[in-house]
């Protein structure tokens, strides 16, 4: 069974998880120039997928691999990253740039919603607070004007991806518990890779465009690289460990602070200017965090004092 981690480290995993994720933003920018969206999904999630597998059967054994819940753990991965993905594709293609940005900030009232549902959680005041200064903060850090919203069909595939991406989260950290974080990254992974590639192979069939392969030359294999090893394959090794320590209503906090770290990466290598409106939307963010998050950090301070 898995050690989970201490509140802090847990916190800094889904920092630099988040951090890491958001590397695939502008790096998916340059490769969506040339690939088809559904290629460059199936592509990035076979190359995270062989690296975490390596990775596992390095660091577990073949034992492990062979004794994991192998069907559990796929139908967890295939239902909510797989689906998950999908929905958020066709939600993106069926509405405005804006919706799935707003939708992304809603990661925190999924999570509270998981939660309350399956864990019978009680929302106290100081969490309720701190999801709504989230909430805020992710709408500033997304940069989104409110303006340019429109609500339809694709509004509501984007929020139920949302729910999937939560419930997957919370579903892995708690149902496959047995597992090492790498076990238990690796076998949804694979889950999402099934449910990728059956899409990708309907895509091809129907004759949808966005299933061609594009340039791939030396920088575009470097940013799918990128994307697959970095942006999933370990963000999503991160996010599983901190996840398992903080349990998804916290953790999710620290996603809407992700679009800042995407303005942060294109401010210092391709030049884009700085946004003061996302920095003031990621403080409020990391202020949500630590509201929510106030009771524990005294605890974890309560416990190291030394008893008189």
């Amino acid at each position: 069974m898995q050690n989970s981690p201490g509140i802090v480290t847990a916190n800094l995993a889904c920092f630099v998880a988040m951090f890491m994720w958001a590397f695939a933003f502008p790096a998916s920018e340059v490769l969506l120039q040339t690939w088809g969206v559904m290629a460059l999904i199936l592509a990035r999630t076979m190359l995270a997928v062989g690296t975490l597998t390596v990775i596992w059967l390095w660091v577990d054994g073949f034992a492990n691999l062979k004794s994991a819940p192998w069907f559990h753990g796929l139908k967890i991965g295939g239902t909510g990253f797989g689906f998950g993905a999908i929905l958020l594709l066709v939600g993106q293609k069926m509405s405005d740039p804006v919706t799935p940005a707003i939708a992304a900030a809603m990661m925190p009232i999924a999570g509270a919603a998981v939660e309350v549902v399956l864990d019978k959680r009680v929302l106290k005041p100081h969490l309720i607070a701190a999801i709504v200064l989230a909430f805020i903060g992710g709408i500033f850090s997304g940069g989104v004007n409110l303006n340019d919203v429109t609500f339809g069909i694709g509004a509501l595939f984007c929020v139920l991806a949302i729910v999937l991406f939560a419930w997957v989260t919370h579903a892995t950290t708690r149902d496959l518990k047995l597992l090492s974080p790498i076990g238990q990254t690796a076998i949804t992974l694979i889950g999402c890779l099934t449910v990728v590639l059956v899409a990708y192979l309907g895509s091809i069939i129907i004759g949808i465009a966005e299933s061609h392969i594009g340039l791939t030359g030396p920088r575009e294999i470097t940013l799918l690289i990128v994307m697959a090893v970095a942006s999933i394959a370990l963000a999503q090794l991160l996010w599983i460990w901190g996840a398992g320590g903080l349990g998804i209503l916290l953790a999710s906090l620290h996603m809407n602070i992700a679009p800042f770290y995407v303005m942060a990466i294109v401010v210092v290598f391709m030049g884009e200017q700085w946004n003061w409106s996302q920095a003031f939307g990621a403080i409020l963010v990391g202020i949500a965090v630590i509201i929510a998050q106030s009771k524990q950090f005294n605890k974890v301070s309560t416990d190291k004092v030394p008893c008189k």
